[in-house]
């Protein structure tokens, strides 16, 4: 499937699901870098309501712990992590539900695909889909020769790391769920708590099903750069449409969850004209906490600059490392 296709099938599912997305909006190749963008075909005033997205197509923690094959280990692990297990097991959720898509996309495939489907396709899967070149995707050689050295070089690997932790623990949780799905597991019926026990620690020595540790760290890829909170204590989301929109620190969009639904509106920050892109700001390029060498390592670009990252630091950029001072 063309990646039109993609966009033009999202749009589809999102408007059969309730989403209230204005005629003037259409999706198309961005103009900052790579992906795909949201533009206007016609002017639109400041305040002006672009798109909604109802609650029930975002992807929140809450479809991960009432997932019926897998929410009661979700609960199970958030209990144990605590907060910090969030991100982890709504990465499983996302990583299980990518591989039954894919799946019921296979010539004679009995498997239902997601019911995130449709959004789950636009997603960057792996390097160099919608120009993504986030750190968990480069291989350990490209890490050493290029990182090494650099202000990024520390948290990526500290992610890396996290990531394959996640992977151990979530093919517990997810693995079974993923065998079944494939027809490699059959279900002998009543079991003694012994033989449960002894089955599941023959699952954990099987190692993760095919796809699973891949679909793991591309779930964290999506996470890292496209969720959002909306405050008053709201879990992360992922929000279809919303989190395709390009970087911009001066935005021309705003966007608010509704209280009375959990929907969330996008409107025009200002009056936009035929032919603009519309761009949201990820973090304020201002913030201490967010440098760029660190927007790199969270989102996976510099924000202003379209060279191949690794030219920057071939070339040893002030971006990512530090300078010594002039005597």
């Amino acid at each position: 499937m063309t990646a039109a296709a993609r966009y033009a099938a999202l749009l589809q599912w999102l408007r059969s699901n309730d989403a209230d997305i204005s005629p003037k909006i259409d999706l198309q190749p961005s103009s900052r870098g790579g992906g795909y963008g949201a533009f206007l075909t016609e002017d639109a005033v400041e305040g002006e309501l672009l798109f909604t997205i109802p609650r029930k197509t975002c992807i929140t923690l809450a479809d991960s712990i009432e997932d019926d094959a897998c929410g009661e280990g979700f609960k199970a692990l958030i209990e144990t992590a605590g907060p910090g297990g969030n991100t982890v097991v709504m990465a499983g959720f996302m990583a299980r539900e990518r591989i039954r898509s894919l799946e019921s996309q296979k010539p004679g495939s009995i498997v239902d695909d997601s019911s995130f489907g449709p959004y789950l396709a636009t997603l960057p899967w792996e390097r160099g889909m919608n120009n993504q070149e986030h750190v968990l995707y480069w291989d350990n050689k490209d890490i050493e020769k290029y990182l090494k050295g650099s202000m990024c070089y520390g948290e990526a690997l500290d992610l890396r790391k996290e990531v394959d932790v996640a992977i151990r623990v979530l093919n517990t949780i997810v693995g079974k769920s993923i065998r079944e799905f494939r027809g490699d597991y059959l279900d002998s019926g009543f079991q003694w708590p012994w033989e449960k026990a002894a089955q599941a620690s023959e699952e954990k020595l099987k190692g993760p099903p095919e796809g699973l540790a891949e679909a793991v760290k591309g779930a964290f890829v999506c996470m890292l750069t496209r969720a959002f909170e909306d405050g008053d204590g709201d879990e992360e989301k992922l929000v279809p449409m919303l989190d395709m929109l390009q970087h911009s620190d001066e935005p021309n969009i705003s966007h608010a969850m509704r209280k009375s639904d959990g929907a969330v509106e996008v409107r025009a920050r200002q009056d936009l004209t035929a032919g603009q892109e519309l761009l949201n700001q990820y973090r304020s390029e201002l913030e201490e906490t967010m440098p760029y060498h660190r927007f790199f390592t969270r989102f996976g670009f510099v924000p202003g600059i379209q060279e191949e990252m690794t030219n920057l630091f071939e070339d040893k950029s002030s971006i990512f490392f530090a300078q010594k001072a002039e005597i």
